[in-house]
């Protein structure tokens, strides 16, 4: 607790007292030592420095220094004021002018260590100070008329007492049952009052105070109090006989000011107390009073109050302090116990005995008392998905969610992780510090197991927004689904650096290789033209010689035979039958010819470069020579093959074993029916020819002649295939494979 200085005249000494009760009376007390600098008003020849006895006051000693001082006002021509709430609605520098007061009113309560009185009128009750060293204070329940002068004081106007005049014994008026917001905004300061409420604690000069004051907590029906207590005629000795009574406190009612701030201490007030009533007194036993489910708070109960204490069983959870997180069944309970006298732990089974507070997420047992019962293990935490958070109703039970990690640092008690699920982020905390294993990275995603615990939000104002923090007990609550990436932000920035230093060199080898490439590619250009050349010039030579060579062959031969047979024909003595058959074989070998130069032409002309044109042409040049032989031909699959290419030396050599294939069927086969199939396989042309002749023994195929093996040279030579199956007295099939560009 902060302490302030106070400085004592009359003892001379310094100690320290709490901040929140520097200010006994009306918030005035400080003023009220002002007294010593106002003389009366009577003329006086002493002046008033001379006039100021020893005081004792409150406060800094700056402050202290100031009050003593003389305060000059100018009284002029100021209306008198006639009633208390006249003098209390003054604004303070209208006060500190000096306003001539005549009151009359009772004593209701009276200050000697200020040499100060109250006194209550109709209207109100204010602070007065006796101006008259010599002048004794009147008694308490006294009539009395004062004048005086205003002057402002710390907290509200008082008065600076010039003259007294007694009238007699009053009538103490009836004390004020104060609310909270009047014990809260000062409303009532100086007046009498009654607060009822429960005893939660009480310390008889606690460190601190003055010697003269007590300290009480009082629980009220709207929130707990924390009291001064100035005990007038009571033994102040037997304070702590009146905890967990319900009592009533009559006496008159000081607010409590920070003098920083110039600020009221809300939840603190300053009585002088004048009686102490027991409505109930303290219960026998402790844990007698009635049992409820943790459920069952939050229900209506027509025998509630807010001085009933109920008791409540459950498991411990977490433990903060002197604070505790339990569970009853599936409902979460907090209490504050009211002193450390037991020793709790996790997974104890506890009763506890408290006073409900209903304004949280979760029930909270305020002064509580509680008393170990067992142990037993931790209940299954309930699994939370993003879609559930936040949810007030889970504040203080054990749950399970899982997040990524986000960022984690160390605080003065524990280790706070902060973790990500969904679209909220939390905060997990643990006590880590002295943990075996190390925190997990940043960017893990981890499950997570503890308390959840509502941080301020109202579930009664707002039932959507529940700030949590998620207590855990210890490092076995951390549970790494999965760790991060290695491609953390720094690693990528060093491989983005490396990456462009490495593009740099790059673009610059690049370049050079760019242009060595350029004067290699020129070169290579000029090489390739002069070998396409030559190539060129090579392959229109060798088309030349085969042209030559089938020229040759074909016509060259048979002009030759021609010759030999006009030759014969023509040196024959006497024509006849004789020159009849030259001159037709004459015939045939020219027709021979012009079909053998016509296959030359068709070779050689580029736009029979087609699968079509090959395979039309064969076929047609088939059915031509069977029919001659009295062959029926037959044609399967010519009709959708595809537009490929075939070169003219593959269709030439192609035409030439295929011709030879068919005049082998006509000489040797005895066949009366031919069927032709043509096939794309591939990257190949596949022609069949099968008869129906005699056939070929087995092995027979593999033992004929020249003109097999040529034919299987002639394919196989341009890369191509011959096949060639054969069963005596069921035909021969024979099958050419040429390869397509």
């Amino acid at each position: 607790m902060r302490c302030r200085r106070i400085a004592t005249g009359i003892r001379g000494r310094k100690f320290c007292f709490p901040v929140g009760v520097l200010v006994p009376v009306a918030g005035c007390f400080l003023s009220a030592v002002l007294a010593t600098t106002l003389v009366a008003a009577e003329p006086s020849a002493t002046s008033v420095a001379d006039s100021k006895p020893n005081i004792d006051y409150w406060g800094d000693d700056q402050t202290a220094a100031a009050a003593a001082g003389m305060i000059k006002t100018n009284v002029g021509a100021l209306s008198e004021l006639t009633t208390v709430d006249e003098v209390l609605r003054l604004k303070p520098a209208e006060a500190q002018r000096g306003y001539p007061v005549n009151i009359r009113g009772v004593v209701t309560c009276v200050v000697q260590e200020h040499n100060a009185f109250i006194v209550q009128d109709t209207t109100h009750a204010v602070f007065v100070i006796n101006a008259s060293p010599g002048m004794a204070l009147p008694q308490r329940g006294e009539l009395l008329e004062v004048e005086g002068k205003s002057d402002k004081g710390t907290f509200a106007p008082l008065v600076r007492m010039s003259r007294l005049r007694s009238l007699g014994a009053g009538t103490l008026p009836e004390p004020v049952p104060p609310t909270w917001d009047q014990l809260m905004n000062g409303s009532l300061d100086d007046q009498q009052v009654e607060i009822r409420g429960v005893v939660e604690e009480s310390i008889p000069r606690p460190a601190g105070y003055p010697p003269q004051w007590s300290k009480m907590t009082l629980r009220t029906t709207e929130g707990a109090l924390w009291v001064d207590v100035w005990l007038v005629g009571t033994n102040f000795k037997n304070l702590e006989n009146y905890e967990d009574a319900v009592v009533r406190l009559r006496g008159c009612l000081f607010v409590a000011l920070n003098l920083d701030t110039h600020q009221l201490d809300l939840g603190h007030v300053r009585m002088y107390v004048d009686s102490i009533a027991v409505d109930q007194p303290a219960p026998a036993d402790e844990f007698s009073g009635p049992k409820k489910r943790a459920a069952e708070l939050t229900l209506f109960d027509p025998q509630a109050n807010a001085f009933q204490r109920v008791k409540v069983s459950g498991q411990i959870l977490h433990m903060i302090g002197w604070d505790y997180f339990m569970m009853d069944g599936t409902n979460g309970v907090r209490f504050t116990l009211r002193q450390p006298g037991i020793k709790l732990h996790t997974g104890d089974l506890v009763d506890v005995v408290g006073y409900p507070e209903l304004n949280g997420a979760a029930p909270h047992l305020r002064c509580a008392v509680a008393r170990k019962t067992g142990y037993d293990s931790q209940p299954s935490p309930r699994n939370l998905a993003p879609d559930d958070l936040p949810g007030p109703m889970y504040d203080s039970t054990r749950v399970r969610i899982e997040g990524w990690l986000v960022s984690s640092r160390a605080t003065p008690t524990n280790e706070a992780l902060e973790v990500q699920t969904g679209s909220w982020r939390f905060m997990a905390r643990a006590k880590l510090k002295n943990a075996a294993p190390p925190l997990p990275p940043i960017g893990s995603r981890l499950a997570l197991v503890g308390v959840y615990a509502v941080q301020g939000g109202n579930p009664v104002l707002d039932g959507n927004v529940a700030p949590f923090d998620l207590l855990l007990h210890s490092p076995a609550d951390i549970q790494v689904l999965s760790r991060p990436s290695w491609w953390t932000l720094p690693r990528l920035l060093v491989a983005v650096g490396v990456l462009v230093c490495a593009l740099v060199l790059s673009v610059l080898w690049i370049k050079q290789l760019h242009r060595q490439v350029e004067e290699r590619t020129a070169e290579l250009t000029t090489q390739i033209h002069s070998r396409q050349r030559v190539e060129h010039q090579r392959a229109m030579e060798q088309e030349r010689a085969r042209i030559a060579q089938d020229l040759h062959d074909e016509l060259g031969s048979g002009i030759t035979e021609i010759s030999m047979l006009a030759t014969v024909a023509g040196s024959s003595p006497a024509p006849g039958n004789g020159q009849g058959g030259h001159l037709e074989e004459i015939g045939d070998r020219a027709r021979q010819m012009v079909t053998a130069l016509d296959e030359i032409v068709w070779a050689m002309n580029p736009k029979h470069d087609s699968l079509m044109s090959l395979a039309s042409y064969s076929c047609l040049y088939a059915d031509r020579l069977l029919k001659l032989a009295n062959i029926t031909c037959q044609l399967k699959g010519a009709v959708d093959l595809p537009d490929r290419t075939v070169s003219s030396v593959h269709r030439h050599e192609f035409f030439l074993a295929f011709k030879e294939t068919i005049t082998n069927v006509i000489r040797h086969s005895g066949a009366t029916e031919v069927r032709l199939g043509v096939r794309l396989i591939g990257n190949r042309l596949r022609l069949s020819i099968a008869d129906n002749g005699r056939g070929l023994a087995t092995g027979a195929a593999v033992r004929s002649g020249n003109g097999l093996v040529n034919m299987r040279t002639r394919l196989e030579k341009m890369g191509g295939r011959f096949e060639i199956a054969s069963q005596r007295g069921r035909g021969t099939t024979v099958r050419l494979y040429v390869p397509l560009n």
